[in-house]
């Protein structure tokens, strides 16, 4: 019974992944512009469509970094995570260009 809630949860928070940079990009674009949130999440979901299994498999090939940052007991992220980060926002800039 909880898995019929679980996994939903997980495909719709791939769904909305892109949100804070959709918002950072309209806000850069125009910083006086009144930029709803909710704008925002509804356009990534509409940005995400038929790409959450990319998403998934990227987020997916960090696994082993993952690993070996947490045997360096966290030091490993203080490289890992900004890479992270960009990887991610050049997934971003791929979808929108």
């Amino acid at each position: 019974m909880g898995l019929l809630l679980i996994i939903p949860g997980i495909i719709k928070g791939y769904s909305y992944s892109q949100a804070n940079l959709i918002f950072k990009d309209l806000t850069d674009a125009d910083p006086e512009a009144d930029v709803s949130y909710f704008d925002c999440i509804t356009k990534s979901r509409k940005l995400m469509d038929g790409h959450k299994w990319r998403f998934f498999v990227l987020q997916l090939s960090f696994i082993g970094w993952d690993i070996l940052a947490c045997c360096t007991f966290g030091i490993g992220y203080i490289w890992l995570a900004p890479y992270k980060n960009a990887t991610y926002a050049a997934f971003y800039k791929d979808l929108v260009d």
